[in-house]
Parts: C-alpha cells; sequence; structure tokens
C-alpha cells in the first residue's frame, strides 16, 4: 500500500500541462490589469491637472486675486492630485492580484466556465489526496478549452478606458496647445499661481491711478479726495469707467467725469469723494481692466502736539526761566525772552513759525519768519520747530504751519497768543484752620491755602501784632488780675514762612500740611489780643519797591484754658440744639408719612407724593448731621491747636459723637433717602417700609443725642467744680488781702 502511494506521489500531475496553459493566462490577464490601472492613473491625472490650469487661469484672469487666494488654490490642487496618485494608482498597484481572485473575475464575465476556472486554480496547487486526480485534470481541461472566449477588454471596460484615456490626452494637449499658441499667456500664468507673482494680467484697456503708492493713497481724515484715473487703449479710451467704492453700507458704484480732452488713445477720467473719515477700499473698472486692492488710508493730519515755551524772565525779575503751560493765550512778563518749540504729531517734510502783532486781521498782518524747515533736508525728517523772540515787548501772535511727510498740510495754521503780562502784587489766600476768635498762650496758629505771584514770590512772613483789649469785670466789681496786661504796648512781631524761599510763582500749603506758627515765644498773656496777618513782597523793583500783597487780618482774644473751654462747652450746647432741632424735623416727616388721612378727614395725598416729602426732609436730616459731624471735629481741632486735647477729650468729641453722626449721615440717612425714591414709584405699601426704616435710623439719631445730653451733664458738673475753684481762690486772695491790710494797720498804729 505504501509503494501504491509512493508511486502516486512520484508520477506527474494528470492535468499539470493544463495547469501551466492555465497559469500562464491568469499571468498575461494580471500584466494586462496593472497596464490598464497605469493609464487610467494618468488619464485621471491629465484630466485634474487640466482642470486645475483652465481653473486657475480663467478665476485668475478675471478677478485677479490675491497672492492668498491664489495660494490656497495651488496648495489644494496639489492635494488632489496626491490623493489621486494615492488612491487611484499606488493602492491599486500595490494590491496583490491572486490567481484565485482574476479566476473569480473571469468567471463573472464569463459564466460559461461555470466555476472550472476558479476550482482548477484553486485545486492545481493544492496537494490533496482526497482530490481525485483524472477529474482535476477533466476540469483543468475544460478551463483551458474556455480561455480562447476570454476578452479582456470586456473584462477591464475598454471603452470606457479608451475614452478616458482619450480625454486625458485631449485635455493635457489643450494645455500644450495654449502654450504653443499663446506662450505669453502661459507664462504669466505660470508666474501668477505657481510662483505667486503679483504680475497684472496684460488687458486690452490699461488704466493708472494718480496719487496711490502699492495701491495706498494717505489722505487727512475728512478731506475731499480728488480720484484721478487715466484710461488708455489701442482702439481709443472706453466710454464707461466705474469707481467702486467700500463703506460701511457696503459696495457703492459712481459714474467717473471726464477730465479735459481726449486723446485718439486715451482719457483722464476722475470722481471727488466728500468728507472721507474712514479707511476706504476702492475699485476701477473700465473695459476688461480692472484696478483692485486700491485703499484709501485716511490719517489726521499734522497737528500741533506740543509746545513748550520757555520765557528768560528779564532783568527786573532777576532772570531765571519760566515754563508756563501750553494755551491758546501764554502769559509772561514783558521784556521776557521767549524760546517757542511747536512740536508735530507727525514727521515733517516742511514747516514754517511765525510771529505777527497781535489784533492784525490776517488782510494786513506782516509776518516774522522766527524758523522754517526745508523740504529735502538731509537726515531724518523731524517733528519739531524752534524759534526765538529775543523781547516780548506787546502781545503777539504765533503762527505755525505743518507738512508731514505724506504731504499733508495743516488745514489752518496754528496760532496762540503771547500776552505780555505786567507785574502784579502777590495774591494772599489764607486761612486759620481749627481756630475760631480766641486762643491760649501755647497755642499754635495753621495757616492753610496758597500764596501766589504772577512772576515770583521774594519771601512771605507772618505779622503778628501783641496788643491790649478792655479789662473783663469779674463778681464782686473787682478786676482780674491780668488787669495789667490791658496797658501793655502792642508789640509786633514778623516770623517769616520757611516754604517761601524765593523764585515760586506758587506755594500751596494744604489743609492737611499747614503752615504752624506756634505762640510759645511770644509771652501772651490772658486778656490780651492778638493780631495775624501774612504778607508777601515779589521782585518788581519798576517803581522803586517790591510790591506786596497782605491776607485778612485775624483778631484773636487771647483767654486762659479754662475760658477757651468753656467757650467751646457753650459751642457744643448750641450744637446739640441744633440737631435737637433736626431730629424733631425728622420725627414730624415721619408722623406725617405714617399719619395716613387728616384729623379733618381729608385724605392725604398719594403714597408717591407722602414719600417725595419724607424724602426732603430726610435729606435736611442728613445734611444737617453731616455738618454738625464736621462741627464736632472742629472744636477737637481748635482743641488740639490750643494744647487742650487729651486722649478722653479726644473719645468724647470723636468716637461719641463725630463718627456717629458722620455714620447716620453717610450710611442710615442716605440709604433711607434711597428707599423713599424707591417707595415713590410703589403702592401704599412701600410707604411702611420706608416709616419702619425710619423708625430704626430715628433710634439711632436719639441715641446719639442720649449720649450728647450725658456728655453735657458731665460738662456742667466740671463747670460747677471750675466754679468752686474759682471760688476757693478768690476767698483765699481775698484773705491774703486781708491779712496783709490788718498787718499794715498793726505796724502803722502808735
Amino acid at each position: 500500500m505504501s509503494i501504491a502511494v509512493e508511486h502516486r506521489e512520484s508520477a506527474p500531475h494528470p492535468g499539470a500541462a493544463a495547469a501551466g496553459s492555465l497559469f500562464r493566462f491568469l499571468a498575461g490577464l494580471r500584466r494586462q490589469a496593472r497596464r490598464w490601472i497605469w493609464i487610467e492613473s494618468l488619464a485621471w491625472l491629465a484630466l485634474l491637472c487640466a482642470a486645475v490650469f483652465w481653473g486657475t487661469l480663467a478665476c485668475d484672469r478675471g478677478i485677479e486675486p490675491p497672492g492668498w487666494v491664489r495660494a490656497a488654490a495651488v496648495a489644494g490642487a496639489v492635494a488632489g492630485i496626491i490623493w489621486l496618485l494615492a488612491v487611484k494608482l499606488v493602492a491599486r498597484l500595490v494590491l496583490p492580484l491572486s490567481d484565485e481572485s482574476l479566476a473569480l473575475v473571469v468567471e463573472r464575465g464569463h459564466p460559461e466556465f461555470r466555476d472550472s476556472l476558479s476550482t482548477a486554480v484553486g485545486l492545481a496547487r493544492a496537494d490533496r489526496t482526497d482530490v481525485d486526480g483524472a477529474l482535476l485534470a477533466r476540469t483543468t481541461g475544460e478551463a483551458v478549452a474556455l480561455l480562447d472566449g476570454v476578452e479582456p477588454a470586456r473584462l477591464f471596460h475598454r471603452r470606457r478606458l479608451c475614452l478616458l484615456a482619450l480625454a486625458g490626452a485631449v485635455a493635457a494637449g489643450t494645455i500644450g496647445l495654449l502654450a504653443a499658441v499663446r506662450p505669453a499667456v502661459a507664462a504669466v500664468w505660470a508666474r501668477r499661481v505657481v510662483l505667486l507673482s503679483d504680475e497684472p494680467w496684460p488687458r486690452s484697456v490699461q488704466l493708472t491711478v494718480d496719487g496711490f503708492r502699492d495701491g495706498v493713497r494717505v489722505v487727512a481724515r475728512g478731506s475731499e479726495v480728488d480720484v484721478i484715473v487715466h484710461a488708455d487703449g489701442p482702439h481709443g479710451p472706453p466710454e464707461v469707467v466705474e469707481l467702486r467704492t467700500r463703506g460701511p453700507a457696503g459696495w457703492r458704484t459712481d459714474r467717473m467725469g471726464t477730465r479735459g480732452g481726449a486723446t485718439t488713445t486715451g482719457q483722464t477720467f476722475g470722481h471727488v469723494l466728500e468728507g472721507v473719515v474712514e479707511d476706504t477700499t476702492l475699485e476701477i473698472r473700465a473695459g476688461d481692466a480692472r484696478l483692485r486692492n486700491l485703499r484709501l488710508h485716511v490719517v489726521d493730519a499734522p497737528t500741533l502736539e506740543s509746545l513748550s515755551v520757555r520765557g528768560t524772565l528779564p532783568d527786573y525779575l532777576g532772570g531765571g526761566d519760566r515754563r508756563p503751560p501750553a494755551a491758546r493765550i501764554v502769559a509772561l512778563p514783558r521784556g521776557s525772552r521767549v524760546d517757542i518749540v511747536c512740536e508735530s504729531t507727525k514727521p515733517l517734510s516742511a514747516a514754517t513759525l511765525a510771529v505777527r502783532p497781535a489784533g492784525e486781521s490776517p488782510a494786513g498782518e506782516e509776518e516774522r519768519i522766527l524758523g522754517t524747515i526745508e523740504p529735502g533736508a538731509a537726515g531724518p525728517p523731524p517733528r519739531s520747530i524752534s524759534g526765538t523772540i529775543e523781547s516780548l515787548l506787546a502781545d503777539a501772535t504765533v503762527v505755525v504751519r505743518f507738512t508731514d511727510t505724506d504731504g499733508l498740510s495743516s488745514r489752518e495754521p496754528t496760532a496762540f497768543t503771547l500776552a505780555a503780562v505786567p507785574d502784579e502784587p502777590p495774591r494772599v489766600a489764607l486761612r486759620l484752620e481749627g481756630i475760631s476768635t480766641a486762643v491760649t498762650p501755647h497755642a499754635r496758629l495753621p495757616l492753610a491755602g496758597t500764596i501766589a505771584d504772577d512772576h515770583g514770590l521774594a519771601d512771605a512772613a507772618v505779622r503778628l501784632s501783641v496788643g491790649s483789649r478792655p479789662a473783663r469785670r469779674e463778681a464782686g466789681g473787682r478786676t482780674a488780675d491780668r488787669r495789667a496786661a490791658a496797658d501793655r504796648a502792642a508789640e509786633e512781631r514778623t516770623l517769616p514762612i520757611a516754604r517761601v524761599r524765593g523764585g515760586e510763582p506758587l506755594i500751596d500749603l494744604p489743609a492737611d500740611a499747614p503752615e504752624v506758627v506756634p505762640l510759645d515765644g511770644l509771652g501772651l498773656v490772658p486778656g490780651g489780643r492778638l493780631e495775624v496777618a501774612v504778607s508777601a513782597r515779589d521782585r518788581c523793583t519798576l517803581d522803586g519797591e517790591p510790591q506786596v500783597g497782605t491776607s485778612d487780618t485775624w483778631t484773636l482774644d487771647v483767654v486762659t484754658p479754662e475760658e477757651l473751654q468753656a467757650l467751646l462747652e457753650a459751642r457744643e450746647i448750641v450744637l446739640r440744639r441744633r440737631y435737637e432741632a433736626a431730629i424733631d424735623d425728622f420725627a414730624q416727616g415721619r408722623d406725617r408719612l405714617a399719619a395716613g388721612p387728616r384729623q379733618d378727614g381729608a385724605a392725604v395725598d398719594d403714597p408717591a407724593a407722602a414719600a417725595a416729602r419724607f424724602g426732603e426732609a430726610v435729606a435736611r436730616a442728613a445734611g444737617e448731621t453731616a455738618e454738625l459731624s464736621a462741627a464736632f471735629r472742629g472744636i477737637r481741632l481748635e482743641l488740639d491747636n490750643n494744647r487742650l486735647l487729651t486722649p478722653e477729650l479726644e473719645r468724647r468729641l470723636v468716637v461719641q459723637i463725630a463718627d456717629p453722626l458722620a455714620a447716620l449721615a453717610a450710611d442710615d440717612l442716605a440709604g433711607l433717602s434711597k428707599a423713599c425714591r424707591d417707595a415713590a414709584g410703589l403702592a401704599a405699601g412701600g410707604t411702611a417700609v420706608v416709616v419702619r426704616r425710619a423708625d430704626e435710623v430715628l433710634a439711632r439719631m436719639r441715641d446719639v443725642l442720649g449720649r450728647m445730653m450725658e456728655l453735657e451733664s458731665v460738662n456742667e458738673l466740671i463747670e460747677r467744680l471750675r466754679g468752686v475753684i474759682r471760688t476757693q481762690e478768690q476767698i483765699r486772695a481775698e484773705t491774703l488781702e486781708r491779712q496783709k491790710r490788718k498787718a499794715r494797720e498793726a505796724l502803722e498804729s502808735p
């Protein structure tokens, strides 16, 4: 048995020759299929290239898109070609074509094989013992016998493929034909589409526009722009030239008018755009010519950006420089040397700086040139022009004209006036901060305000005049011990203000950093009178002596600390009564709001009107409370300036009274006022909310009033103690006087 098997395996296959013919047929079919793949892919490639060429040619010649559009089109075309080669050629070539697949393709096109071809191919190379060799040989023979009837053209759709190849050849031929017949057109296409050049397409009509550089024309904002176009053509100028402008509302088309006479080949056209205030895109059309991407770039005309005026003061002011602020009228002392620097908003190609007498009309003006910038000067374009007036003896008008590097000039020349100002006396505007009508001998006087001179201060001083005032009579008809002060001769002292060093046109003494004048060294005693005034001198010697400016004169009584405290406590009582009146007014307004119908039965106004009236009462209370808070702070400041402020006094005046009053005015009453305004637009229920808030605010206001009254009781107790002390001192003085009198009487008796 084994021998038989070995003999069968070593024996040649019965259908080996037929199978060889079968496989040779399939190999030829495979080669033919790959040739058809190449032909089809190249045909599609030729069609795609032709479509890209003619499409880009038509689009580019018709509208001449910008470079980025052409670059995008080229990139899309390259991507399409790569996709076509990858899908139609490479992917199909790398796909293996097995004999079994080809056999199935043949059987689909030729049903007469009845699966004999695929069976023979599938079993021819298989070494299977379960296959009858005779049967396989017969099947293979049947398949080989039918091979002569196989039509590859039918299998691969030769007609369609031939038509596709012909179309690809024709498409490629059109490109070659254009390149041969119109090489200039093909060359322009290559430079514009492939090389992305901005070279324009040749047209039968040639358009040129004046004033545009690289497609941009710079114009002044708000000006009238005259667009001039020259149209030329071999067959004469076009009849119509259109100007298209794109603004906020979109494109607008205007027909341009002719300018001047026409020639045999050309004509000038123009159109005026009025009031151009923003960048505008232009397009000009005439015949087959287009001028696109023209742009009016709107910029501001050159104007005066900064003005620097330096005045060198005349000798009577001691020389030195003065730099007044830039303005329409610049004031300088008469006789000053004036250096002027005018800076433009843009680089300049030309400019003039001139001066003429002030008040003359432009028709009769005689300008004197102070400085110029000539066109074409070497170096970077300047932005400023300068000039000098050696001596300003009268008012003068300075005129400056600019022309920038874009050729734009100022619509109107810039003019300002130099005013020759005569010297004025100093102006002293000072006030005493935290001082009323009386001071203690050890007080300090804070001076706040300004001291100014039109040119410059020489010095300033505080003049203190110590005099006497009538002595006051005390209980019992006796004069106080300070009666001797009433007979003192008036003294005067002058204290310089150190902040005035000389030459300053303005000295500012703010309230938080005033000039403090101490009174310790004046030897003041209670019962005297102090007069305070501030004087300032300038450096003008035109009239022989400097001019002097003087402030108001403040007359202050010199009192003891106890007297000053009594005065301030009396002021507190007045303030408390004002606060009580404000609370009463507020409470009455609250009661009217909550009352509803009047007592006589008549209906009240509507809730909106009632809320509005109560809002007025709240506003009055807020204003009065804020003023009272400031008044109590003023008492605290006066105590501090008189060196009488203690931590207890500061806590009482500020923490317990001034701060709560300020909080009431800024928070509670302000919020209630807003609630009144809101309630004015609501129904009757809105007033009930306002009444509840008013009750809360009224309670807080009365709480502050209660603390005021408690503190007033303490003040009354302190005043009684002061009276007891004064009575004891008076008894002691009278006792000593009686003892002295008795001693003298004892010595004088025999």
